[in-house]
């Protein structure tokens, strides 16, 4: 038997009979009060019910088996065929929304440095997706009349443009940049090392792994720059009492649930500086920038993407008819959080973290 708590904010007490929860072993105790406790078997560490239109998590305190959630892996879910031209559209839209909160693509006293020499650059863009930031810089370096190499690595080349496009300059090739040994012709010849939206694909916290791949990129006195947001902390704010944001809420609750089953902690995204000192980069900072309220509808909307995505993580009904959460239950609580969010909704992060550090001489 395993006990779960009911949560219901706001909601007055309602009955768990009749709710549509088809999970096996549920004793019904009455009327839930808000916080109660109540007892079942075989239900999975996060499941909602539906009444009367709202969503209520129930969160299970014990291990269970485990769930599509439960089973994400990362690093398979961003190579997955299903990454196609809306991915590509997100990355656009994250690019110019890293850009509007940081005000740099290169980190100032990076840009100075590199400025400051006589020959070309090289340049690396780690897990480059569509090239967007490599491109952007390619047009900065273009106007400042700074000569660079630029190259970008991903492990999935679904969404890189195709090279007639891009500049000279600019080279994007597939590479899992995690797999050992790195090819030999990439040891230790880049100026600049660049990394932006890798926490998803660090879940147990082991930045051992991309440092070293980032050391040995660089040249000795090479530059790292890394900008990052916690990705396991959300931000759902109401632009008035009057104005419901429960369902974004809920998947907010379900999608943080489904990473503490897992151990994921993203904490070390805001001591970032100290893991790198740790590791031996030299003059390691952290710069802290949040996120402008003017640019919370795109935060919004780029995440609603995700969430969209997301549905491939819970089973059909039709091949899960006892799961607590299906994958049509989770496509109507996602219809439901963008009808939030038409009606001003704001889900983001907070906060974009930009850390910046260098290869010892």
């Amino acid at each position: 038997m395993l006990e779960y708590s009911f949560h219901a904010p706001g909601a007055p007490e309602r009955e768990l009979a009749g709710t549509g929860v088809k999970a096996k072993g549920v004793e019904h105790v009455g009327l839930l009060p808000t916080g109660c406790t109540t007892r079942c078997t075989k239900i999975n560490k996060s499941m909602y019910i539906r009444k009367r239109e709202t969503y209520h998590l129930l969160s299970v305190k014990m291990a269970t088996s485990s769930s599509h959630v439960e089973n994400y892996d990362a690093s398979k879910f961003w190579i997955a065929p299903a990454r196609n031209f809306r991915t590509s559209a997100r990355l656009h839209l994250q690019h110019f929304l890293f850009q509007n909160t940081i005000g740099y693509l290169l980190e100032p006293t990076i840009e100075e440095s590199l400025a400051a020499s006589s020959r070309p650059l090289n340049v690396a863009d780690l897990a480059c997706g569509n090239g967007i930031w490599l491109t952007e810089l390619h047009s900065h370096f273009a106007k400042n009349n700074i000569s660079a190499q630029l190259d970008g690595f991903d492990i999935n080349p679904v969404n890189f443009p195709d090279a007639a496009y891009l500049p000279d300059s600019v080279s994007i090739k597939q590479l899992d940049i995690l797999a050992k040994p790195l090819p030999a012709d990439l040891i230790g010849i880049y100026d600049m090392v660049h990394i932006r939206a890798f926490v998803s694909v660090i879940p147990d916290g082991d930045l051992t792994p991309i440092l070293s791949v980032a050391s040995d990129l660089l040249k000795p006195g090479g530059f790292l720059q890394w900008e990052e947001t916690r990705g396991d902390k959300w931000v759902v704010e109401s632009p008035s009492p009057q104005v419901s944001k429960l369902a974004c809420e809920s998947i907010v609750q379900v999608l943080e649930g489904g990473q503490k089953a897992q151990g994921i902690n993203n904490e070390w995204v805001d001591v970032l500086d100290t893991c790198l000192g740790q590791f031996g980069f030299q003059d390691a900072r952290l710069l802290s920038q949040k996120k402008r309220k003017q640019d919370y509808k795109g935060w919004t909307e780029d995440y609603l993407m995700v969430w969209e995505e997301c549905a491939a993580f819970f089973p059909p009904k039709s091949q899960a008819s006892n799961a607590p959460l299906t994958r049509e239950v989770w496509t109507e609580m996602f219809a439901n959080s963008v009808k939030e969010t038409e009606q001003g909704v704001a889900v983001h992060q907070g906060k974009v973290v930009t850390v910046v550090g260098r290869r010892p001489q």
